[in-house]
């Protein structure tokens, strides 16, 4: 298995116009890579996260298409997502309730670590149901 960082995986799925100067040669490089290698890739809670990050607030997409993303890598044949479940829920909480990704992540994942909720400042994640607004 090979690890990919964001920055590869960012190649594999949006246009390579909308990166930078280096990106089509870059982008058939991982498309080589991915595609025709026979390898497993795998793609952790970071990378996902900073992917999501990139297409919501550098490049633009709205949040169904997102969510077409992340389930394009969670169903990929030869990709591996660490802890795919939390993902997954992290993406409904994610369409559902107002908040960034990397904070349903969080959210999600500490719900499957046994935490009742996760105490925040932050009003907007404060709405998905794995959160209560800490009050001052």
């Amino acid at each position: 298995m090979i690890g990919v960082d964001t920055n590869v995986l960012l190649r594999w799925l949006i246009d390579a116009q909308m990166v930078d100067d280096d990106a089509p040669d870059q982008t058939r490089v991982v498309e080589d890579l991915i595609l025709q290698s026979g390898e497993q890739f795998f793609v952790n809670h970071i990378v996902i996260a900073e992917t999501i990050w990139v297409l919501r607030n550098k490049v633009g997409q709205k949040k169904n298409i997102i969510r077409d993303v992340v389930e394009r890598i969670l169903h990929s044949a030869n990709v591996v997502v660490l802890d795919s479940d939390a993902v997954s829920s992290a993406l409904n909480t994610f369409i559902n309730y107002p908040g960034d990704f990397s904070d349903h992540l969080i959210g999600e994942v500490n719900r499957k670590n046994g935490c009742r909720t996760t105490m925040t400042f932050d009003k907007a994640a404060s709405k998905s149901p794995n959160f209560s607004e800490l009050q001052r």
